[in-house]
């Protein structure tokens, strides 16, 4: 598992690779949204949902460039990602074309409640999608 200094430096590079012709305008907008989402239950005993969101690349090829994948576990967002990977119950989007997690977008939520973590997954992917922010995921 990444340290978070590994994992803000393999997100600093990918975003210094990010040219002018691949830019991701809206990812100040996805931050914003994100963190204006809040668990009720977080960290209360017992409770073990996540929601994560993922960074994919060139999924749509009328609007290449970056999007994102929001999802809900029960287990870690790292474990759960290396499912998709692996195409364990694999999102067709992550595993083709997730690039890395972006904790910096949702680890201010985990964990929650099941119950929780179903409604911001759903919450969060919509009200990305409305901003602007091309968004799969959040079912």
């Amino acid at each position: 598992m990444q340290s978070q200094e590994e994992r803000f430096a393999e997100l600093n590079q990918i975003m210094n690779e990010i040219s002018a012709d691949d830019p991701m305008p809206w990812f100040k907008t996805a931050e914003r949204v994100c963190k204006s989402y809040s668990a009720k239950t977080h960290k209360k005993a017992g409770v073990q949902s996540r929601v994560y969101i993922i960074l994919l690349k060139g999924v749509n090829e009328k609007r290449p460039g970056y999007a994102l994948y929001v999802g809900r576990t029960s287990r870690k967002p790292d474990d759960r990602y290396i499912q998709h990977k692996e195409g364990y119950k694999a999102s067709k989007y992550v595993k083709k074309y997730g690039i890395r997690l972006l904790p910096e977008l949702f680890k201010h939520l985990n964990p929650m409640s099941y119950g929780e973590s179903i409604e911001l997954e759903a919450n969060i992917a919509e009200a990305l999608k409305k901003a602007g922010v091309p968004t799969y995921g959040g079912h």
